[in-house]
This record gives C-alpha cells, sequence and structure tokens, in this order.
C-alpha cells in the first residue's frame, strides 16, 4: 500500500509538472495533467486509509495535495465569493460561449434551438459577448444569427471572423459582440489551423479602453469510432467482446496532437497580450483543463475570473469527453472580476459562462 501510495504522489507531482513543460517538449506529461481529477481522488484515498491504519502514513499524501494547493484552487473552488459594492468603478458584464453554431445542423429544430440560445444569453444582461465556433448564413431569411443577435442582445458593434465559408453564404468563425463601440481589431491565426483563431477588439468604455480577445483552440477532433471506443468502455456489458484497444490508441494520437496544437496557440496568445497598450480580457473555448499548460501560460500572466465567484469543479463541456472546466475568462490583475456564473444549456455542447468586470474610475 506504501508503494500504491507513492506511485499515486508521483502521478500527481507528474500532473503539476504538465502546466509548465510545453506539450511540444514532452507531451506525455501532459496525459498526467487531464487524469489529475482521478489522481486527487486516489490520494484523498490514500489520507483517509492511513488515518484508519496508520496515521502517520497520512502525510505522505497530505504533503503532495499541500505543494499543490494552487493547482487544486485552480481545480476546484471551495469558497464561492459574494457580490462586492462596485460602487465608485467602471464595470462591464462579459459572456463568453461555444454556440456549437446555434444547432445549425440540427434540421429538424434547428430554429427553435437557435432561438432558445438567444433568449438564454439575454438573460445574462451582459454587455459583451464573445462567441466560438459561430455561425451565420448571409441568404436572406435562411438561419439568421448575426443581425438576430444585436437586436436580441442589444449589442450594436461587432467584430467576426469567419476561416471558413461553405456554398458562399455559409459562415463558420468567431464573433464578438459589444454594447460599447470598438475603435480597432485585428486577429492572431495559428498556422496550418484554419478552424482555430483568435481575435481581439479595442472596446471604449467610458474614458478607458480595454482590449478583449476571443480565442478557440484547438479541439481534440474525435471520430465517430472514438466517440463508439469511449461509449464502449463506459458501458462494457457482460458477456459482450471487450472493446478494441487499437482504437484506443488512435485517441491518444489525437489528444497528443491536440496538446502540441494547443500549446504553440497559447503561446502565441499570450505573447500579444504582453504587447498590449490597454488592460485586457481573455475569453474562449480552450479545450484544455485547469491542470494543463495551456491554463498555466494564460494564468501566469492573467487572473482566472472562476476563482472570484466559481464554485466546485465548475465544469463547461457538457459531451462525452472531457467533462470539464474548459471555457474560460481571464482577465488582466489589475482588474477586478466578480459574480462568476454559468447558464444552463440544452442546445450547444458548451455552457454560457459570464462574469463582472470592474476597475476604478481613474484607470
Amino acid at each position: 500500500m506504501v508503494s500504491l501510495n507513492i506511485l499515486a504522489v508521483l502521478g500527481l507531482f507528474l500532473s503539476y509538472l504538465s502546466t509548465y513543460v510545453s506539450p511540444e517538449r514532452f507531451v506525455y506529461l501532459a496525459f498526467f495533467g487531464v487524469a489529475y481529477g482521478m489522481l486527487l481522488i486516489l490520494n484523498i484515498f490514500f489520507i483517509f486509509f492511513w488515518l484508519l491504519v496508520k496515521k502517520r502514513l497520512a502525510l505522505i499524501s497530505v504533503i503532495a495535495l499541500a505543494i499543490g494547493i494552487n493547482h487544486l484552487r485552480h481545480y476546484f473552488e471551495f469558497l464561492p465569493t459574494l457580490g462586492k459594492d462596485l460602487e465608485g468603478s467602471n464595470t462591464v458584464k462579459v459572456v463568453s460561449q461555444n454556440v456549437r453554431l446555434f444547432g445549425w445542423y440540427n434540421w429538424e429544430s434547428n430554429i427553435e434551438d437557435r432561438d432558445w440560445m438567444m433568449r438564454n444569453l439575454e438573460l445574462a444582461q451582459a454587455d459583451i459577448y464573445c462567441f466560438q465556433e459561430f455561425f451565420h448564413n448571409t441568404r436572406p431569411g435562411t438561419f439568421e444569427t448575426r443581425e438576430l443577435l444585436k437586436k436580441t442582445l442589444g449589442t450594436r458593434f461587432l467584430h467576426e471572423h469567419y476561416p471558413v465559408t461553405v456554398h458562399g453564404d455559409q459562415h463558420y468563425g468567431i464573433a464578438t459582440f459589444s454594447k460599447y463601440p470598438i475603435t480597432n481589431q485585428g486577429k492572431i491565426e495559428f498556422p496550418k489551423e484554419r478552424s482555430n483563431i483568435c481575435i481581439f477588439s479595442d472596446i471604449i468604455i467610458g474614458h478607458d479602453t480595454l482590449r478583449v480577445y476571443n480565442a478557440h483552440l484547438a479541439s481534440i477532433r474525435f471520430s465517430e469510432n472514438d466517440y463508439k471506443f469511449l461509449d464502449e468502455l463506459q458501458n462494457n456489458e457482460e458477456n459482450k467482446p471487450a472493446p478494441d484497444l487499437s482504437e484506443g490508441m488512435g485517441i491518444l494520437t489525437r489528444l497528443g496532437n491536440a496538446y502540441i496544437k494547443r500549446a504553440n496557440q497559447i503561446t502565441q496568445i499570450t505573447n500579444h497580450i504582453n504587447s498590449s497598450p490597454y488592460q485586457v480580457i481573455l475569453c474562449g473555448d480552450f479545450n484544455d483543463t485547469p491542470v494543463s499548460f495551456t491554463y498555466g501560460k494564460a494564468s501566469g500572466i492573467l487572473e482566472d475570473a472562476f476563482q472570484n465567484g466559481g464554485w466546485g469543479i465548475g465544469n463547461t463541456y457538457r459531451g462525452t469527453f472531457p467533462s470539464f472546466r474548459i471555457d474560460y475568462i481571464f482577465h488582466s490583475k489589475d482588474l477586478k472580476s466578480d459574480a462568476y456564473f454559468k447558464l444552463q444549456e440544452e442546445v450547444s455542447d458548451h455552457h454560457a459562462i459570464g462574469t463582472t468586470i470592474s476597475w476604478e474610475r481613474d484607470h
């Protein structure tokens, strides 16, 4: 049991290390990062086990957890903060969501799905909305989203970018809607990744300008067979043949490739943020958990809004894998965030998340 405990602690330390070592250098560490939740539970089990058997040995896992307390706080928030008095400060409410094309491919009810999502987003009463996997059809009367969102959300100003256009009228990309004027806009393109992009918008709020980044980082891109394998693995019944493990190797390869791509993408984004003339807000679908190199790079220079109002694991992804927090709102450390929230979702495979960000009027 001591040997098993030491192995569990080593796995935990490797998950900590995965936030500092780029997958471009050693991709296998990233797998320990995504396994952090299981390693955490395993070490908690050993703590309780040794408390019953030989108390002093519980220190093995207690010390390991104490060393990684910051990683634990990134992964699981224990004490949600209550709303603060923001009087005397400038404030802006921000919402971010991967909208999954507003259900465009659900032909039987895509109009109803789109309208439901828009009403849900309207309830947030935000000032800035950052959407990933945004879809707009320019054919009049066919699944319009852009102008309908402007009207529904009261957001006159828009920064949009479409890396992919099909049939000349179906546009797939990313969009930032704002109630405040957008005075400048640009994009960070990722080589060899057309479908992933980061845009930035300089938004004037009162006498101040904030730069809002809206990013969609590389997804794993599981195939239908991959999802079938995962389902069989989770629901394997007696008297049925075991899943073909060669399928699992394909999943590991796809995971590794995605980790490497995201490492490169977040490095480009953080380098760009470091040269920003304004305080920044970074929203997006990162496709990575809070114990990852991607998260470590962003949280190294910015503050995670989830830590100022979130509670529990705060999972944002509703799909098969991974059911973790992979969508984020970060902001400059000189800004403050409060009242983090998550909207319930029925259409997209991602929850919308939001927060209120404030700064001193004389900022």
